[in-house]
């Protein structure tokens, strides 16, 4: 007689504990909280910084250690207490200062250790802000960016306005690939001095009369016109880099992600139909699929070159005026012959001979079998 395997025994899990149970189990073994006298054993101090460490939480130790700097007048460094991340609470220290407020007066090593920790507290929160502020110092703007560059380009052209050589600013702009962005901030920075200009020549304002003084009304007039070409230029240059920039491409969309909410049967042993690969859905001109719970049969024809697309559980891109959806009656074993089979002109019959229309399903669902694609 064969000999029977040994039992495999189940390892039990352990009941989880909540916080409050287990509270209850460590009171249990440890007591209430410690009161020690002035004249405590040292064996009685660590007894009571391990009754804390078991029964008070971090938030508690926080608590306890700003507790101890309003007892001893140093409320303004309850703030360094405040930033400390819960990882960083010197909960020792705090175990020590909970003690003092209690009325213990601890050993003068205890108290150096105690104060030994809110002085490292403060020096990391010291060092947290340091690298906060130099982070913000290092980081430019984007708008700081745009306004050093801003003042390069201006700069770029005074210089070649200073040379006194003929010059195109729409050929500049284009030969150094400058941005449209930064045509305005040309256009305001000389708009302001061709107004001058033109108020000077016309002999309505003293203060600018004596001021251009030095230049004929021939020169003033070429300078209007200089200026009135550049800010043209910058005008023009801006409308067609705008027009001629390309557009943004869309972002493509991972496969796993267009069909995460697109749900169809995958098969059907009733009629022992499978549907196809629905991804093969995508830019198709037809759809051909079946509806085994209604035994409807539906085609949805593309409305453009663009093929259809599928939009979370329904069909888009069909040209509703050629997409259509029949009921196959009590017999669609014959239909869905013609759907495995037949070409173009025999689905085309097909649907001509099944003469119960149905409203257009549109959406896919876990009774929609994928037939095939065209």
């Amino acid at each position: 007689m064969a000999r029977r395997p040994a039992l495999i025994t189940k390892k039990v899990k352990k009941p989880r504990v909540t916080k409050n149970e287990q509270y209850l189990v460590n009171f249990k073994y440890l007591g209430d909280e410690p009161k020690l006298r002035d004249d405590y054993e040292q064996s009685d101090f660590v007894s009571a910084l391990n009754w804390y460490a078991n029964m008070a939480t971090v938030a508690e130790a926080r608590e306890y250690l700003k507790e101890y700097l309003i007892s001893v007048n140093r409320q303004k460094d309850i703030s360094i207490i405040n930033k400390l991340s819960d990882a960083w609470v010197p909960t020792t220290a705090a175990w020590v200062a909970r003690i003092i407020c209690r009325g213990t007066k601890v050993t003068p090593e205890a108290n150096t250790f105690l104060q030994n920790k809110l002085k490292e507290s403060a020096a990391r929160v010291a060092s947290k802000k340091e690298e906060e502020t130099e982070e913000s110092v290092n980081v430019v703007s984007i708008k700081e960016r745009m306004r050093e560059r801003q003042s390069e380009i201006i700069g770029d052209i005074e210089q070649l306005i200073d040379s006194g050589e003929e010059f195109s600013l729409y050929d500049w702009l284009k030969a150094k690939e400058i941005p449209a962005a930064y045509c305005p901030a040309i256009i305001m920075h000389y708009s302001p001095w061709l107004t001058e200009l033109i108020e000077s020549l016309e002999g309505n304002d003293e203060q600018l009369k004596e001021a251009y003084a030095h230049l004929t009304k021939k020169q003033l007039r070429d300078r209007v016109l200089f200026l009135s070409q550049l800010i043209q230029d910058a005008e023009k240059y801006s409308n067609v880099t705008k027009k001629t920039r390309a557009p943004r491409k869309p972002r493509a969309v991972s496969v796993e992600k267009r069909f995460k909410h697109f749900r169809y049967q995958k098969e059907d042993n009733n009629f022992k139909i499978a549907s196809i690969n629905p991804e093969k859905i995508i830019g198709a001109q037809e759809l051909w699929t079946f509806n085994t719970k209604y035994k409807i049969v539906t085609v949805f024809r593309a409305l453009d070159r663009g093929g259809l697309q599928i939009n979370r559980s329904s069909i888009t891109g069909y040209d509703e005026k050629t997409s259509f959806s029949k009921g196959t009656g009590r017999s669609p074993e014959k239909s869905l012959d013609f759907l495995r089979n037949g070409g173009k002109i025999v689905l085309r019959k097909m649907m001509d001979g099944l003469k119960t229309n149905k409203p257009l399903q549109v959406r896919i669902n876990e009774n929609t079998v994928l037939m095939r694609v065209m």
